[in-house]
């Protein structure tokens, strides 16, 4: 506390302040809108899968496997050992889950 001091809010310093927040609330936006979209096609083209991946899109494996394997049927194709080699490295401790989770 004894370090900080007071700020004088000036225009130009508001101005600059409500620009990054609106740039970080527009990112936080698309991101929210992107996570929708695919939720939404998800739930449109394969339900069940949908309900596997829905709650767990933000984190990089999920979107990284959904980029590799877009449908159920390369999912499928793909096998279960080889998903979980792909997935283990961006999720070590989820990638037997999530694999099985996909195939059940």
């Amino acid at each position: 506390p004894h370090t900080l001091r007071t700020l004088g809010l000036t225009d130009e310093a508001t101005a600059e302040l409500t620009m990054l927040v609106g740039f970080d609330q527009d990112l936080a936006g698309e991101a929210n809108r992107t996570s929708n979209r695919i939720r939404g096609l998800l739930t449109q083209f394969h339900p069940s899968l949908e309900r596997v991946l829905g709650s767990r899109l933000d984190h990089p494996a999920v979107t990284w496997l959904l980029e590799r394997h877009g449908s159920p049927q390369a999912l499928r194709k793909a096998g279960r050992r080889k998903l979980v080699e792909v997935v283990r490295p961006r999720a070590p401790r989820m990638a037997e889950r999530l694999v099985d989770d996909i195939f059940t």
